[in-house]
């Protein structure tokens, strides 16, 4: 088969007998490395000469046989609309370049926190070039939350009364209050609706691992923060396919079936593989996968922690959700946890109480 690159006009010859007929396939260019997509599903008719006039009776030469000729478009050239599952998460990959909810002043603050040989001067001045960020951790951690209302006056202080757990998870808290806070028109959620139901799923999930995985306490914050982050990067994909959306809607489906149905993929899919992209902790790349499906993620307690943690949230109705009713806890979550319903009530008021508080001193 013949192939023409559409990219740089180079054309070549692909064996006919390696080609997978009946499939959609995608290789790089071997001249210019654009990456390609073959349709073999549909076969176009081979391009034949046409004959020239024939002045005499007798017959002309039959046309030298060409063969099929197929152009095909890079990926990233395609209009997302055109393409499948994979191919369109494959373009969401290459085009998300770095974690949103983690500025380099917190990637910073974190390396340094790591570092035992380090004291609290060093990470209150690399918070302090930030004064944004900055200004709203002295804001978090004077909230009643933490019971320091009006006793903390400066960056080196926090981090003296807080401590380095604490610290780290308050800077993680504020430097996505931003980008959580994202209007999703795809997902019908308000402007702030994504933050408030993350900030409910870290804190659940930090009590749930404070009570039962207390090594595991920044662990469950982190991943509990950005467990929907995928959800930032689907939202214009399904703003696209508002119909079929809205369709699936109406058959009581949720928004995790819907994007499987319209997308091909959902948003946990995405947001492991972003993680496993940024080199976080095969750990929280596994719970990321698995925080509707625990049963699935061989055991993971960190999964089981964010999914119970989530279905906490959605019963505090904190954020817009609105198939939260449809989502339910696995059969097998409260046994794996050592908790119980008593226990879940009492997270359920815990997190409601934590969200108003820090809400109230962020605004």
């Amino acid at each position: 088969m013949k192939v023409e690159c559409e990219n740089c006009s180079k054309s070549f010859e692909l064996p006919d007998d390696r080609l997978p007929a009946g499939k959609k396939i995608s290789f790089p260019c071997p001249a210019c490395k654009s990456k390609i997509t073959l349709d073999l599903r549909v076969q176009s008719e081979p391009v034949q000469e046409q004959k020239p006039e024939e002045p005499t009776p007798v017959a002309a030469p039959p046309p030298a046989d060409k063969g099929e000729k197929v152009v095909f478009t890079p990926i990233a050239e395609k209009d997302s609309g055109e393409l499948d599952g994979a191919d369109l998460k494959r373009k969401i990959l290459n085009s998300v370049k770095d974690l949103p909810p983690m500025p380099k002043i917190i990637l910073k603050a974190r390396e340094i926190m790591a570092n035992p040989k380090s004291g609290f001067k060093e990470i209150a001045e690399v918070i302090e070039t930030d004064q944004a960020i900055a200004a709203k951790v002295l804001q978090v951690a004077n909230s009643a939350y933490y019971g320091l209302s009006g006793m903390v006056s400066s960056i080196h202080q926090a981090t003296v009364v807080l401590g380095h757990k604490t610290l780290e998870q308050l800077i993680a808290m504020v430097s996505a209050t931003s980008l959580l806070g994202s209007h999703l028109k795809g997902y019908r959620m308000g402007s702030g609706d994504l933050w408030q139901h993350s900030l409910a799923v870290a804190l659940c999930s930090r009590l749930i691992a404070k009570d039962r995985a207390p090594a595991m306490e920044n662990d469950a914050f982190s991943v509990g923060l950005i467990h929907d982050a995928g959800k930032l990067a689907l939202d214009k994909y399904l703003l696209e396919r508002k119909d079929q959306v809205d369709q699936a809607l109406k058959a009581g489906t949720t928004f995790l079936e819907v994007e499987r149905q319209v997308l091909g993929f959902d948003h946990t899919e995405l947001a492991s593989d972003l993680c496993t992209k940024w080199k976080l902790p095969e750990n929280h790349v596994s719970a990321m996968l698995y925080h509707h499906e625990p049963g699935e993620s061989n055991r993971n307690q960190l999964a089981y922690i964010v999914h119970t943690a989530n279905h906490v949230a959605l019963q505090c109705d904190i954020g817009s959700n609105t198939d939260a009713s449809l989502y339910e806890l696995a059969p097998d979550a409260l046994d794996f946890l050592a908790l119980d319903e008593e226990d879940l009530a009492k997270y359920k008021e815990a997190t409601i109480e934590a969200v108003g508080q820090i809400t109230q001193s962020m605004a």
